[in-house]
């Protein structure tokens, strides 16, 4: 898997295939630019013994995951869960910002709808 053209980070999200062939996402837990080696956290594997542990990886054997598509709020409830069990307060914290500007814009989406309509029944009775 050919990696060179994207930076990798801790915290982004990879996939990969281990030595003994198994396929895994996760999220990089250590890396160094100068070392060929990564450190990422399995998240999802057709191995289920080794979801939850952390594994090494040539980084030439990863492939960056980029977010492409804005998250759910029933996947970020499930984001902030799998936050809260690996310890990771920073993600918590991001993903629970998230959550909460989410709902507020729903909110204010509603609230303004609501006007609207209630402005249209308005109009349409004001014409009778």
């Amino acid at each position: 898997m050919d990696n060179n053209k994207l930076k990798l980070e801790v915290g982004d999200w990879v996939k990969g295939i281990t030595r003994n062939g198994e396929l895994i996402h996760g999220y990089l837990e250590k890396f160094q630019s100068n070392h060929s080696r990564v450190e990422l956290k399995v998240v999802v594997s057709d191995n289920e013994q080794i979801i939850g542990s952390t594994v090494r990886l040539e980084k030439k054997d990863v492939v960056k995951i980029e977010k492409s598509l804005k998250s759910t709020e029933k996947q970020l409830e499930t984001l902030i869960d799998l936050a809260l069990a690996t310890r990771d307060h920073t993600w918590f914290m991001e993903l629970s910002k998230e959550l909460i500007e989410r709902r507020k814009n729903v909110s204010s989406s509603n609230k303004r709808n609501t006007t609207i309509d209630h402005n249209d029944k308005t109009r349409r009775n004001n014409r009778v």
